[in-house]
């Protein structure tokens, strides 16, 4: 019981990335740079004011390998709260998050500049939102080709708690990357 108890936590949001090497023997065309990849996150519970929800994501993304140890890209993020108490209610949040990661073998650092699209609190207008995310992650890699389990913890440096759009400036991820 107890194990399963983490496995949910440990799952409660999931993303896949994928992050290429580079043979730096071989020549570097475009296809061996570019990397696509994706991320799904999962959770549902009941939010701080005790309303039940269920919330689910889409985060695919495509990045570009500028050498060995740095790659740029971009993510599209597209989030849903589905609210089943105290009334039936669906937010729906969109946008767009440019990225940089810079590898020092299996620990990395990575910043990402996050607009994110969503209902006011009184839901009548939609508004865009703003977060620079700054970290380091670890990389894990396992088995014979490129795979990895990687961990991140991440900041908002410009987080603003009068907005009350985000509930911490913290974002942990948990990703494997193929």
């Amino acid at each position: 019981m107890k194990i399963s108890i983490l496995a949910i936590f440990c799952f409660l949001s999931l993303s896949c990335f994928a992050q290429r090497t580079i043979d730096e023997g071989a020549g570097w065309s475009a296809k061996d740079r570019l990397y696509m990849g994706g991320g799904l996150g999962l959770n549902g519970g009941a939010d701080a004011y005790g309303n039940r929800y269920f919330y689910f994501a889409l985060n695919p993304i495509i990045g570009y390998m500028i050498d060995t140890k740095l790659s740029v890209g971009t993510g599209l993020n597209w989030q849903r709260y589905s609210y089943s108490e105290p009334v039936k209610l669906n937010i729906d949040q969109y946008g767009v998050s440019p990225f940089v990661r810079y590898n020092f073998s299996q620990l990395f650092a990575y910043g990402e500049y996050n607009l994110i699209n969503t209902p006011t609190y009184n839901l009548t207008q939609r508004r865009t939102y703003d977060r620079l995310l700054l970290g380091l992650g670890y990389s894990q890699p396992f088995g014979q080709r490129r795979g990895s389990i990687n961990a991140m913890a991440l900041y908002d440096v410009i987080y603003d708690q009068q907005e009350r759009a985000f509930a911490s400036p913290w974002v942990f991820r948990v990703f494997f990357s193929f």
